[in-house]
C-alpha cells in the first residue's frame, strides 16, 4: 500500500494541473491577480489606466521611433493596458489625426528590446481609424504568435471582450481612444492575418454587439 501513495499523489498533481489548464487565468502578465468581470462568467479583466507621457518616461520613449517622438505632445494622454499575455500603450499624435500603439512581447528578430516588440500608427478619418492596424510580429512568453489590433467601440460601449478560448479577456474603453486588444488564437503569421471574436458591452455588462474582427496587415 505504501508504494501506491507516491503514485496516488502524482495522479492528484497531474489532475490538478489539467484542471488549471482549463480554468481562467488567475494572474495577469506581471503576476497581478486577474479580476473577473462578473457579468461575463469565467472572464479576466485587463488592467487599464490613463497616464501622461511624462509619467511613463523611458517606458514610452523606448517604444517610439526617434522620428515619431516630435509628433506626440509632451503631456499626451496615454492608455496603458496589461493583460494575460500582452501589454500596450495607446496615444494620439499632436494634431489628432492619428493614433499610435506600442505593442508588448518578444521580438523574434531581436530588433526591439522588451517590453516592446512593435509600434504602429493608424490614421484617422472623421475620428475613426481606417483599419485595425494589425500587428503579428510579436511573440508571447511561450513563443506563440501574439497578434494586436485596434477595436473601435460602438456607441454606448464601455467594455470590450475578446474570446481567448478558455476565458474572455475584457478591456475597458478609456480616454476616447480605440481599444488595443491582443490574442494568440487564429493568428496566421505567414498570411499576416488574424481573427478576433469580439463582444462589446455597455457599462453594466449588457451585450451590445458581437462580431468577428478579421484583420490583415496593411500594405
Amino acid at each position: 500500500m505504501d508504494r501506491l501513495k507516491p503514485l496516488s499523489l502524482l495522479l492528484v498533481v497531474l489532475v490538478a494541473a489539467a484542471c488549471d489548464e482549463g480554468a481562467r487565468p488567475l494572474h495577469l502578465l506581471y503576476g497581478q491577480p486577474a479580476a473577473e468581470f462578473r457579468p461575463v462568467p469565467g472572464s479576466v479583466m485587463t488592467e487599464g489606466r490613463i497616464l501622461r507621457r511624462t509619467t511613463l518616461g523611458r517606458r514610452l520613449e523606448s517604444c517610439l521611433f526617434r522620428g515619431d517622438r516630435a509628433s506626440v505632445s509632451v503631456d499626451a494622454k496615454v492608455v496603458e493596458r496589461v493583460g494575460v499575455a500582452g501589454e500596450s500603450l495607446t496615444f494620439a499624435n499632436r494634431s489628432g489625426t492619428g493614433v499610435y500603439a506600442c505593442d508588448g512581447g518578444i521580438d523574434p528578430a531581436g530588433e526591439r528590446r522588451p517590453p516592446w516588440c512593435g509600434e504602429v500608427f493608424g490614421a484617422l478619418a472623421d475620428g475613426r481609424l481606417l483599419d485595425p492596424r494589425l500587428d503579428v510580429i510579436c511573440r508571447d512568453r511561450k513563443g506563440k504568435p501574439l497578434a494586436y489590433a485596434f477595436v473601435e467601440p460602438v456607441a454606448g460601449a464601455h467594455w470590450i471582450g475578446v474570446d481567448q478560448g478558455r476565458y474572455t479577456e475584457v478591456y475597458e474603453v478609456l480616454a476616447g481612444l480605440p481599444v488595443r486588444i491582443a490574442g494568440t488564437r487564429h493568428v496566421s503569421v505567414a498570411n499576416a492575418r488574424a481573427t478576433f471574436d469580439v463582444t462589446q458591452y455597455d457599462v453594466h455588462g449588457k451585450e451590445l454587439v458581437k462580431a468577428d474582427l478579421e484583420a490583415a496587415v496593411a500594405g
